[in-house]
């Protein structure tokens, strides 16, 4: 029987937060297709697409806003590069500013907006031409609930791969884990065997 085949999905946000997580407990920075080939494991890998913003600049960019996007072009061309791996630049970032309610202090937050819509119009409109008979999607975010239903709607399988660790602000959606055709926790251990040499 001929194996299954997969398409990688991976939520550009969720992965910062996975390479934040690997770099600072175990000193080591995940690379891209080892992940991608790992969680293919016994099917057959068709295409990896990673989907992020570009980081916020403001009309009047600092150095260090200058720095980290030339930063990111250099990741998404690195991608780009990768045989069967596609680098998916959607969205914007957007910058807020708000005040701490216990010391009155105000700071900048940065937040994605429109990374996760695109994501999910790209799983349902794939499985709806049948790109592939197993999508895996690379994410801890509930809103992906309905359109890994939808999906599976067309019979295609939906794995969901995700870390939990609330120390590091990391977590799976419990609603989309149970939804998902499986779902498989990524371990400090299995993020490791993913990591740059």
């Amino acid at each position: 029987m001929a194996n299954r085949k997969a398409v990688v999905l991976i939520d550009g946000g969720y992965f910062d937060h996975l390479k934040y997580y690997l770099q600072d407990k175990r000193s080591n920075s995940i690379d891209v297709e080892k992940l991608s080939l790992k969680v293919c494991e016994g099917m057959d890998h068709i295409r990896t697409k990673f989907y992020h913003a570009n980081p916020y600049q403001s009309n009047n960019p600092t150095p260090e806003e200058q720095r980290r996007y030339q930063s990111a072009q250099k990741f998404q061309y690195a991608i780009n590069r990768i045989q069967n791996h596609e680098f998916v630049g959607v969205g914007r970032v957007k910058s807020n500013h708000v005040k701490c309610p216990k010391c009155g202090e105000s700071y900048r937050t940065f937040k994605q907006k429109g990374v996760d819509v695109a994501i999910a119009l790209d799983l349902v409109k794939m499985a709806r031409k049948r790109v592939s008979d197993v999508f895996i999607l690379i994410t801890g975010d509930e809103d992906f609930t309905s359109a890994v239903e939808m999906a599976q709607e067309e019979l295609c399988n939906v794995i969901v791969y995700y870390s939990h660790d609330s120390g590091y602000n990391l977590f799976g959606s419990k609603r989309l884990n149970n939804i998902a055709s499986d779902r498989i926790n990524m371990t400090l251990d299995f993020l490791e065997e993913c990591a740059m040499e």
